[in-house]
């Protein structure tokens, strides 16, 4: 029996009738399909389940096993919990009491059965609390300025409405986006701000009370800090929106092997005997996402003018991946980066994959990055690759790469960092920091 109950893979109950099966397997199949940008390990699993549900014979031998060959209950009665088993490795799982299907583990949430690798979700949400609250007292100090104006004359009026705009020029990016004429209260609102800083300066004498004088203080103050913590707010919130925890789970692919990432005029052209190249390099990862479901592939990554053929991502790792095809022998790297076949020099891309390593080191320092040179063999050759250990770059065989590059990003476990998601899918790109 799989390591996953196959009425939790397809979120349905024991008692389900046949109808219900189909239904959901369509629902799942859909949702999970790898052509979709779905989960590979994921989809195996569904079409699994449904291999063993929708077969009568083969769903009551899955029954008898769940309840250890005891009968199976009457239809629409509560099923007994199915005993857990243990995972083979590398096997993700849920916990019993939610499925995987359903909406993923909240911030910072780990699930796991001590067996199968951990997936952990990050949080983007850290700010809301803080930045409602700022906003909320920087509210009621501004509306203690208003109530306790004296309304005698129409300046009066004018300064009140735009003290009232300070609050638009604090609001949260996302929040203020949705109010009328933003642009022209933001203006006032900054404007009395510098205003309000002018009283305050040793020169100026305009009679006002220590309380008087301690709540401009707050006010001018409290532009700037709140407008900070409403800032970071919105930054996350956008973090949320672009790459959520769902997808963060869900998909595990991005871009297309042969196409740059970003379609501007930065990436140049590739041939077609290079896209059919990356995508044979593309299939030969699939075994690395499928047994690490917390990494990440990204074709045609992208760091402003400089794309390499793919990024495979998993926690704090990232390796940067081109190929090429050659005939048989060993290649091995000078000191210089340079490639070598049985000792001799050979033109490759691995000096270009050696500069790409260390712009991305510098972009995301935080991040192990190394660089894999996959050779495909020609008709009949057979690969052999030798390595110094302090190399940037690392030569593999087409038989030995999928193989190799789990090992080194195993070790990680199944963990997505979504800042370091966002930073490459929709900030590198651009050059922005």
């Amino acid at each position: 029996m799989s390591g996953a109950d196959h009425y939790e893979v397809l979120n349905v109950e024991r008692s389900a009738s046949a109808a219900e099966i189909r239904s959901a397997y369509r629902k799942m199949a859909l949702k999970v399909h790898p052509d979709q940008g779905g989960n590979a390990a994921l989809f195996r699993l569904v079409q699994e389940a449904w291999s063993t549900l929708s077969d009568p014979a083969k769903r009551a031998a899955y029954d008898r096993s769940l309840d250890g060959h005891t009968p199976r209950p009457e239809p629409r009665q509560p099923a007994p919990e199915p005993p857990r088993q243990p995972e083979p490795e590398h096997q993700w799982t849920w916990s019993t009491d939610q499925p995987w299907s359903s909406t993923p583990p909240g911030p910072d949430q780990v699930r796991s059965d001590g067996a199968g690798p951990v997936l952990i979700y990050p949080t983007f949400g850290q700010w809301r609390i803080p930045g409602l609250v700022a906003l909320g007292v920087y509210a009621v100090l501004v509306g203690i300025v208003l109530v306790s104006t004296r309304y005698d004359n129409f300046m009066a009026y004018v300064l009140s409405v735009a003290t009232a705009a300070m609050v638009v020029v604090v609001l949260p990016p996302h929040w203020s986006r949705r109010v009328p004429l933003r642009g022209l209260f933001k203006l006032l609102g900054v404007l009395m701000g510098l205003g309000y800083l002018v009283t305050l300066l040793p020169f100026v004498h305009i009679g006002m009370s220590g309380a008087d004088r301690a709540l401009v203080i707050a006010l001018v103050a409290g532009l700037f800090v709140v407008r900070f913590v409403t800032g970071r707010w919105s930054k996350y919130y956008e973090l949320d929106r672009v790459i959520d925890r769902q997808a963060a789970f869900e998909f595990n692919l991005w871009g297309t092997p042969g196409e740059p990432l970003v379609n501007d005029t930065l990436a140049a052209p590739i041939s077609p005997y290079d896209a059919l190249l990356q995508r044979r390099t593309a299939n030969l990862l699939d075994p690395v996402l499928t047994a690490l479901p917390g990494a990440k592939l990204v074709n045609g990554a992208q760091l402003e003018a400089m794309v390499v053929d793919h990024l495979l991502l998993n926690g704090h790792r990232a390796a940067l991946i081109v190929s090429l095809v050659g005939p048989g022998g060993t290649y091995s790297l000078d000191a210089y980066g340079g490639l070598q076949l049985d000792g001799q020099p050979l033109q490759s891309p691995s000096p270009a994959l050696e500069a790409a390593v260390e712009s991305w080191r510098r972009r995301l320092r935080q991040v192990d990055v190394r660089g894999f040179l996959i050779i495909h063999p020609d008709a009949g050759g057979t690969v052999r690759t030798q390595d110094r250990a302090d190399a940037k770059v690392t030569c593999l065989s087409a038989q030995s790469a999928a193989r190799e590059l789990h090992a080194w990003l195993q070790p990680e476990g199944s963990k997505v960092y979504r800042t370091v998601l966002y930073d490459i899918l929709h900030r590198a790109p651009y050059g922005l920091t």
